[in-house]
């Protein structure tokens, strides 16, 4: 199935990866707040994740409350305008 020629060239080829693996200059992890080893930095880092994404979840709404509401204020302000007719108001 295989030679022994093929054998002796991954042989080569593995301790060559293994090389380049051993030769790699470490990485270190970014430094987020996240990763941080005291509690209060993690805590506070999480806080702040959360209320970024409450502020732009809460923006997207307000504007699309705001073109929801020009577009149909004016018919529900008709609407009011004929309820306090009716009744005299």
């Amino acid at each position: 199935m295989y030679t022994d020629q093929d054998i002796t060239n991954l042989v080569a080829r593995v301790q060559q990866l293994e090389q380049m693996v051993t030769n790699r200059p470490a990485t270190s992890l970014p430094q987020y707040g996240l990763l941080s080893k005291n509690f209060l930095t993690r805590a506070f880092s999480v806080w702040g994740l959360s209320f970024i994404a409450s502020l732009l979840i809460g923006i997207a709404f307000s504007c699309l409350g705001a073109i929801l509401g020009l577009i149909f204020g004016g018919s529900i302000l008709g609407l009011f305008e004929n309820f306090g007719n009716q009744f005299g108001f």
